[in-house]
């Protein structure tokens, strides 16, 4: 009697869940395009100098003998040569890149995170 009111019970069960309306509950349509963007920036700051100083000197003379007045006529020849440079350098340059990627995306259903679509 027991097995008998168990298969009626798991019977009248059975056909009450089968017998329930099916329905379909979607979440409202969304739409967008989601963009991947990218910025980077360089600078560069370059200072450079420089300082030389070229100092020369340089004497010649002619040997002198004898006693004679027109022995000693020559003359001693004396150069001198000073130079100086200064140099100074100074550079900036900066650079700026930008890189945007949008696609298009719908989602009829559940979908919290779009995907890039390529991955």
């Amino acid at each position: 009697m027991v097995k008998k009111i168990k298969l009626i019970l798991l019977s009248v069960s059975v056909i009450g869940i089968l017998s329930l309306p099916a329905y379909a509950d979607l979440v409202p349509m969304s739409w967008g395009f989601p963009t991947f963007s990218q910025d980077s920036t360089l600078s560069n700051f370059e200072q450079d100098f420089g300082f030389n100083t070229d100092f020369e000197l340089s004497s010649v003379s002619f040997p002198t003998s004898g006693s004679s007045m027109f022995d000693s006529s020559f003359p001693t020849i004396t150069q001198i040569s000073n130079k100086t440079s200064m140099a100074g350098v100074i550079r900036y340059s900066t650079q700026h890149e930008s890189t945007q990627f949008s696609y298009p995306w719908i989602s009829i259903g559940f979908s919290p995170v779009p995907s890039m679509g390529f991955l």
